[in-house]
């Protein structure tokens, strides 16, 4: 899961080294991937989080009312 408390910690040079190298039972992708692509998976992944985690004190007040609340 994209959303474990681990994954959600680690620090995105360390998401970029397993994408590379690989970790336990995940294959490396650094000849398989463009640096620029694994940053954008990291990006992506990201927002994945954020969408799970976020909040309506994550959204502007002003905005709170396109909600439907």
């Amino acid at each position: 899961s994209y959303i474990r408390a681990d994954l959600l910690k680690m620090p995105e040079g360390e998401i970029f080294n397993t994408i590379t190298n690989g970790k336990n039972t995940m294959g490396r992708y650094g000849d398989k991937l463009t640096v620029e692509d694994r940053w954008a998976i990291i990006a992506y992944l990201r927002v994945l989080q954020r969408a799970q985690q976020g909040t309506l004190a994550d959204v502007p007040t002003d905005k709170r009312s396109e909600l439907g609340l």
